[in-house]
């Protein structure tokens, strides 16, 4: 949204824009990128092609006379919101018979070749069953090709840099092995990621080597790397040694996380003058600054964008909830300084944030779906009023099967959220085993789920008495309520305390997930120095 004080005509104002900001995407972006990639597009494809990219962006524009500026700003957005409802359903003019869709849009049909062979297919790791329309193309093959980190150096930061601690020598015997295949004419282990970035410094290249399930695929077959052995053997010449000496084994899973304004559009009806209104830009904009030292450069991740109060980034597991707590606090910071001192704090825009967790193998838009999932959890429009927003939801999608989600609002504990959270980490590595979780889960779906016909003060008390016990059972540990951080009395509605021990266990279970990725420290010397 682009709001602007025009002194001029401003309708031939919005039409230049709109002829512009087209131009640009079509002869700047696009087609720069369907001249590198030739060798992927079918025949012909020029019709098809132009009518996707010509489609692709909305412009919607508004204006009016400027007296007082609020009563104007409010009859512009208003213009704009019943604009963007008139939704336009043109249909397709170039279509070709028996061509797929793309695997990215069902809407668009691909432009890509038949058969998906050749270097340009390798190059691009298009697999032979994916489709891709114009824009996916231009997505996949624009830009710089090291503008982000593979997913799996992002899942694996945490790693790599205690290996860089613990196995120095053997995790520079890794580096140089790739070094060695980088040298064959067209031959490389993926490409180089900016070395600036933290997550990329202990180890340059595609970290899929340290996982002894992708060596076959990355190297033979997406890499097309012509070796003088096997890939197996390739791996265990040269990664092998590194992961036998390493006190933890890499955790193939990555957290996409959201994060969004809450109650901004309130915020901004508090500004009453343009003056203000560029104030506050302004701050937003040191807001989206921030959060790109924040999640890459303290927190080992990859910022895909950070616009306005909008944040998209890829983290490793270990380093995704406290990044998510940092980008909480700074927003509120600037916010501080971006709207009039009279706003008291509890009227202050505050950010929720989503983090969706799932395996490096699933797809970027699946990952992506998660993390907006959980940021719309984290929203939480269909709770009662004082429960929405200001809020962590964290939603784990296990490949073997499973799903679990946990949400929170920042200030819901006494205690730090993320501390209590780092807390649970340090429990299940010491004393809380995974197998007493499961038998608590499994006592809580013997019991009868929680509605008005059963007793809810008895099976408060079954339901309490019940995981005391389990808690308190001799073999891997005696634990209470306090120490697991169950807030649980035996008086009070049946339903509530259902709920309670419900949440607790996907917080503790989604917790495991996220310790198993936090690489183990050799001693504890060495703990002491991580933490």
């Amino acid at each position: 949204i682009i709001l602007a004080e025009v002194k001029s005509n401003p309708e031939a104002l919005a039409r230049k824009a709109r002829q512009e900001l087209f131009c640009f995407w079509r002869e700047e972006i696009a087609e720069k990128v369907k001249d590198d990639v030739g060798g992927l597009l079918a025949s012909n494809i020029d019709d098809v092609w132009n009518e996707q990219i010509d489609t692709l962006l909305e412009f919607v524009a508004a204006f009016d006379e400027l007296d007082d500026y609020k009563p104007t700003r409010d009859r512009l957005v208003t213009a704009i919101a019943a604009r963007k409802n008139l939704r336009e359903f043109g249909q397709w003019q170039q279509t070709r018979d028996g061509v797929p869709k793309s695997s990215l849009d069902g809407a668009r049909e691909t432009v890509l070749k038949r058969r998906h062979t050749g270097k340009a297919f390798n190059k691009y790791r298009i697999g032979e069953g994916e489709q891709l329309d114009a824009v996916g193309v231009v997505k996949r093959c624009g830009g710089d090709p090291d503008q982000f980190p593979p997913l799996s150096n992002i899942a694996l930061a945490c790693w790599t840099a205690e290996a860089a601690r613990q196995c120095p020598d053997e995790l520079r015997a890794v580096c140089e092995a790739c070094e060695a295949i980088d040298h064959f004419p067209g031959k490389n282990i993926s490409r180089v990621v900016r070395p600036d970035l933290p997550v990329a410094q202990p180890f340059r290249y595609d970290a899929s080597v340290f996982l002894p399930h992708r060596w076959q695929p990355v190297l033979e077959k997406e890499l097309d790397l012509q070796l003088n052995m096997s890939a197996q053997q390739w791996g265990k010449q040269n990664v092998r040694p590194l992961l036998g000496k390493m006190s933890s084994e890499p955790y193939p899973y990555v957290a996409c996380l959201v994060a969004d304004g809450d109650h901004m559009g309130a915020a901004i009806d508090q500004l009453g003058s343009i003056e203000k209104h560029k104030c506050f830009s302004r701050k937003l904009a040191e807001f989206a600054s921030a959060a790109r030292h924040i999640v890459e450069q303290n927190h080992k991740g990859s910022l895909v964008y950070a616009g306005g109060d909008d944040v998209l980034a890829f983290l490793p597991l270990p380093e995704a909830v406290a990044c998510a707590d940092d980008l909480r606090l700074k927003f509120l910071e600037i916010m501080r300084k971006a709207l009039p001192e009279e706003v008291e704090d509890k009227d202050l825009p505050t950010l929720s944030a989503g983090i969706g967790i799932g395996h490096i193998m699933e797809s970027m838009g699946e990952l992506l779906e998660l993390g907006r999932e959980a940021e719309k959890q984290a929203k939480g429009s269909d709770l009662k009023k004082d429960k929405q927003r200001n809020a962590l939801a964290l939603i784990l999608d296990k490949r073997s099967g499973g799903r679990r989600q946990w949400r929170a609002q920042w200030s819901e504990w006494e205690e730090d959220l993320v501390g209590r959270l780092e807390y649970d980490k340090e429990l299940l590595r010491e004393d809380l085993s995974t197998r007493k979780v499961y038998q608590i889960a499994a006592m809580q779906a013997r019991l009868p789920l929680p509605d008005k016909r059963v007793d809810q003060e008895g099976w408060s008390r079954v339901l309490v008495l019940e995981t005391k016990r389990l808690l308190g059972r001799a073999g891997d540990g005696e634990l209470d309520l306090g120490k697991v951080g169950l807030k649980l009395d035996e008086k009070g509605r049946y339903k509530d305390k259902y709920e309670l021990l419900s949440r607790w266990i996907d917080r503790i279970l989604i917790g495991r997930v996220i310790a198993n990725a936090q690489p183990e420290a050799k001693n504890k010397d060495a703990k002491e120095e991580a933490a």
